[in-house]
């Protein structure tokens, strides 16, 4: 790195050089950083020294995952990331490990626990006011039939708890369904 047409070998920051950005520590170029660094309110994407603007993925950094989008983090999305073979949940640009709930991919409705799709969730989830059922990490549209969760047994139908009260056929019997819930004491 040169400054006023001397070498200074104690600059760390960016420098500009025929229309790409590089990451210079201690006067040089940090050809073996591979990772984030600070340029004022923007965290950059730097790959072997040079700011890689194309990148768009996770990336580790202190302890935590962030999401990349044209090299810097994205602090405004939240949905999920496809890294490594596996769909990640990011909240914020920062992965999400603790959230369990749903969220919309592409008009897919998925099921996330672990900051992750879990593909092998079955049963009721609560979301946005609403009860869905997941099969397979996704909301199952199609199913229509009877769920056991929390100890009662649910009637779902399109995808959500129906809370009609129906006499329904569920694997060759009928079960009285009241609000939504087998009714045990109907006797009629």
């Amino acid at each position: 790195y040169v400054r006023n047409g001397v070498v200074d070998i104690t600059y760390t920051g960016f420098a500009d050089y025929e229309d790409d950005r590089y990451y210079i520590s201690e006067g040089v170029v940090d050809t073996e950083y591979t990772g984030l660094v600070q340029d004022g309110d923007d965290w950059l994407y730097v790959e072997n020294g040079k700011v890689n603007s194309d990148y768009t993925g996770l990336t580790y950094y202190n302890d935590v995952w962030f999401y990349i989008s044209g090299g810097m983090i994205d602090w405004d999305y939240t949905g999920l990331v496809y890294y490594n073979d596996i769909w990640f949940y990011v909240s914020g640009g920062i992965l999400d490990w603790d959230y369990i709930g749903l969220t919309s991919y592409n008009g897919i409705w998925f099921m996330i626990s672990g900051g992750m799709i879990n593909w092998d969730y079955a049963g009721l989830v609560y979301y946005n006011d609403m009860w869905f059922y997941v099969s397979g990490g996704t909301i199952n549209w199609d199913y229509a039939g009877l769920i056991y969760y929390n100890d009662a047994w649910f009637y779902v139908s399109g995808g959500t708890i129906n809370w009609t009260t129906a006499i329904v056929d569920y694997n060759g019997a009928k079960f009285y369904v009241q609000n939504g819930m087998v009714d045990w004491d109907y006797t009629g």
